[in-house]
């Protein structure tokens, strides 16, 4: 049996191409919804695809549902508008209305748009990782270069950080040196999170940035997610290694990562 036509949500980064490209090399039907302002130019200028404001609540519904699509993935980085910057059409404004968007954190957010699109369109909503196979990071470390005692600690630190940090639903990564608090991710995102802390960086040994899940998060949405481009922005920034929850967290081109990663001289480690 064929599998269900996949509409395919898309944020910026390369995460949304890499969803595409498995969708061709499975031979699956797909079609893209390109989030305006959000994802990149030419992400999807090859794909079947449709352009859309944010706000565009009634034109996603009807785009589904002309386009019959049964399964959804939401992918991709967002940058979150605040009500007035989303110019909510009428079906918006109802979703909106319905769940207090500025009374919830991101994973509480998503998880709301989610269950609305399900309602709206009879579509089911599903996880990249159960496109992307190999996708999620494993335990362990990635390339050559394995974390020192020093760098256990920062790690242990960071992840214990995170974990408060995710439990109240506002973050998923942090960035401690020789067990100090550096950085800690608000609505910025992991990249700027990254740039802020370069003016931050004591002497010695290079921070560490660790991110995790939110114990509390929906894994269709919003997993933490490295690529290569986290790996030139933390060699930029002096960083000496990148600490990701094992089994709930996305890498990005794995290999290009891991071989990245050792000519930087960074590791890269999944952890429990």
């Amino acid at each position: 049996m064929a599998a269900a036509r996949l509409g395919i949500i898309a944020g910026s980064g390369t995460a949304p191409r890499r969803v595409i490209e498995a969708c061709r090399a499975q031979g699956r039907d797909f079609f893209v919804f390109c989030l305006e302002g959000q994802a990149d130019k030419d992400m999807a200028h090859d794909a079947p695809h449709l352009w859309l404001p944010l706000g565009a609540g009634s034109k996603l519904r009807d785009g589904i549902q002309s386009e019959k699509i049964t399964e959804i993935v939401m992918i991709g980085a967002v940058r979150r508008p605040s009500v007035w910057e989303l110019k909510p059409d009428w079906l918006s404004l109802k979703v909106i209305g319905r769940i207090g968007m500025n009374m919830l954190g991101d994973d509480g957010l998503l998880r709301a748009i989610g269950h609305a699109i399900e309602q709206e369109t009879g579509a089911k909503v599903i996880g990249a990782h159960e496109i992307l196979g190999g996708i999620l990071m494993r335990e362990g470390v990635l390339g050559i270069i394995s974390p020192d005692a020093d760098a256990q600690q920062d790690i242990k630190r960071g992840i214990d950080v995170a974990r408060a940090l995710g439990s109240v639903d506002v973050g998923q990564s942090v960035i401690v040196q020789q067990g100090l608090v550096l950085g800690v991710e608000a609505i910025e995102g992991t990249d700027a999170l990254i740039a802020r802390c370069a003016a931050l960086h004591r002497g010695g040994p290079g921070g560490v940035l660790v991110k995790c899940a939110k114990p509390q998060q929906d894994d269709r949405y919003d997993l933490p997610t490295i690529g290569v481009d986290t790996i030139e922005m933390a060699a930029k920034s002096g960083l000496r290694g990148i600490a990701l929850q094992a089994g709930r967290s996305l890498l990005i081109d794995r290999d290009k990562v891991r071989q990245l990663a050792d000519e930087k001289g960074i590791f890269v480690i999944g952890v429990n």
